[in-house]
C-alpha cells in the first residue's frame, strides 16, 4: 500500500509539472451589428417602372468562433469551431498547425463543413405523404494545401489561393461598389482568381519585391484558376493553366500584378465531347500609394472566356472593371471616396451588348468607445444598349443607399 501511494504521488507530480507544457489557450469570440438603411431603387428605364423607396433598421448577429491554440517549442496548433449565417447556417471545424525545422517552416490545415440537412414534407408540415428523403451530410471530401517556406522561397502545394486578384480598393458601409461577372463569379475588380488545385512557387527578390509562378492541374469539374467556369457544355473535364504574380514597393507606391490563363480538356471518353473545351485568361492590377494621411488606390481587372466548339462559337464571356479612390485619415477616423465601373458581356452574337455599371461611395468611419460606427452614401447605375427584353429590363437601373452601421465585437 505504501509503495502504491508513492507511485500515485509521483504520477500526480508528473502531471502537475507537465501540464504547463501541454496547456491549450481557449478563446470565444462573436460579433453583432445594427444598420439603418434608406434605399431608393428604380428597376429599369421603362415607362411603367416606379421608383421604390424604403427605410429600414436591421440588427443581426455575426460569426461565432470557439478557438483553442497551443505552442510547444517550434510547433503550433489550433482548433476552431465556427458558426455563421449567410443565407443558411454555415458550421465548420478547422484544425491548423505549423512546425519549423532548421530554416524551413511548414504549415497546413484541415477544415470540414458540418452540414446536417434535415427532412421535409413536400405538401405541408402535418402531412406524411411525399416526405422528401434526407439529403444527408456533406458528400465531398476536404481539400487542403501544404505551405513550406524559408522566408525567401515559399512553396504551396494543393488547393489554395495561389495567386492574388490584386484588388486594393477600400469602400464604405453603403452599397455602391461594383463587381465583375455579377451573374456568376461576382468578383472584385482585379484578376478573376480563387482557390484551386495546383502548385505555386513564390520568391522574395528583395525586401520589397516578390514574384510567384503557379500551375493548375485541376480535378474533374474544377473552374479555371477557381473562377473561370466551363462554357462549352463539358460534363467531365480536367483543367490546366499557368499564372504569374508580382508585388513590389517603389517609394510610396505598392504595385501588384497577376496574369493567368487556363484550358479545359474533356475526360468523358465520348468522341463527340472531345471537341468541347473552354479557355480563360484574366489579369489584375492593384496600385496603392502611401502619402501619409491620404492614401490613393487603383484596382483594375479583365477576364475573357470562350467555348472551343463550333456549335458554341458565340459563347464568349468578357468582363472588365476598374476602381479608384482614396482614404483620408482624420486622426483615428477615416474618410473613404470610392468610384468604380464595370462591363459584363456573355455573348459575341450580333445584337448583344455589354451591361455596364457605375458606382460610387462616400463614407466616414469612427469609434464610439468600444463600438465601431460607419456612415456612408452610395449609388449604382446599370446600362445596356441592347434591344432585347432582357436588355430593357437592365437598362436604366439605379439605386441610392444611405446607411448607418454600428458594430460590436466581443
Amino acid at each position: 500500500m505504501k509503495q502504491l501511494s508513492k507511485i500515485m504521488l509521483a504520477a500526480v507530480a508528473s502531471v502537475a509539472l507537465a501540464a504547463p507544457a501541454f496547456a491549450w489557450d481557449f478563446s470565444a469570440s462573436g460579433s453583432t451589428s445594427a444598420t439603418w438603411n434608406q434605399i431608393s431603387t428604380t428597376a429599369n428605364g421603362l415607362a411603367d417602372t416606379n421608383t421604390v423607396s424604403t427605410a429600414r433598421v436591421h440588427g443581426e448577429g455575426g460569426s461565432l468562433a470557439l478557438k483553442s491554440s497551443h505552442t510547444d517549442g517550434a510547433k503550433t496548433a489550433s482548433v476552431t469551431y465556427s458558426l455563421d449565417w449567410d443565407t443558411d447556417l454555415d458550421e465548420s471545424l478547422t484544425v491548423a498547425g505549423s512546425n519549423k525545422v532548421g530554416a524551413w517552416t511548414a504549415s497546413g490545415s484541415v477544415s470540414y463543413d458540418i452540414q446536417r440537412a434535415g427532412c421535409s414534407a413536400t405538401s405541408d408540415n402535418t402531412s406524411t405523404a411525399g416526405t422528401a428523403k434526407c439529403a444527408g451530410d456533406q458528400t465531398d471530401n476536404d481539400m487542403a494545401a501544404i505551405t513550406l517556406t524559408d522566408g525567401t522561397m515559399t512553396i504551396v502545394f494543393g488547393e489554395a489561393a495561389h495567386l492574388s486578384g490584386q484588388n486594393v480598393s477600400s469602400s464604405s458601409v453603403a452599397g455602391g461598389a461594383i463587381s465583375m461577372d455579377s451573374a456568376d463569379q461576382d468578383a472584385s475588380a482585379g484578376g478573376m482568381v480563387d482557390a484551386y488545385q495546383g502548385v505555386s512557387l513564390g520568391y522574395a527578390v528583395s525586401d520589397t519585391m516578390s514574384v510567384t509562378v503557379a500551375m493548375q492541374s485541376g480535378a474533374g469539374g474544377e473552374d479555371g484558376f477557381g473562377a473561370g467556369e466551363p462554357l462549352d457544355g463539358e460534363t467531365t473535364h480536367g483543367v490546366s493553366g499557368f499564372g504569374l504574380g508580382f508585388s513590389g514597393t517603389f517609394g510610396p507606391a505598392t504595385v501588384g500584378f497577376t496574369s493567368v490563363s487556363s484550358t479545359t480538356a474533356d475526360e468523358s471518353g465520348v468522341v463527340a465531347n472531345g471537341l468541347k473545351s473552354t479557355s480563360w485568361s484574366t489579369m489584375g492590377l492593384g496600385v496603392s500609394i502611401d502619402l501619409g494621411d491620404i492614401d490613393p488606390f487603383l484596382s483594375y481587372g479583365s477576364a475573357t472566356g470562350s467555348a472551343g466548339s463550333t456549335a458554341n462559337k458565340d459563347t464568349v464571356h468578357t468582363h472588365s472593371a476598374s476602381e479608384f479612390g482614396l482614404t483620408y485619415a482624420l486622426g483615428t477616423d477615416t474618410v473613404v471616396l470610392y468610384m468604380g465601373n464595370s462591363s459584363d458581356q456573355y455573348s459575341s452574337a450580333v445584337g448583344t451588348e455589354p451591361t455596364t455599371k457605375s458606382g460610387m461611395e462616400l463614407g466616414y468611419s469612427t469609434a464610439v468607445g468600444p463600438v465601431s460606427l460607419g456612415v456612408g452614401y452610395g449609388s449604382v447605375t446599370h446600362a445596356n444598349a441592347g434591344t432585347s427584353d432582357a436588355a430593357k429590363a437592365i437598362d436604366g437601373y439605379s439605386k441610392t443607399d444611405i446607411e448607418v452601421n454600428m458594430g460590436f465585437s466581443f
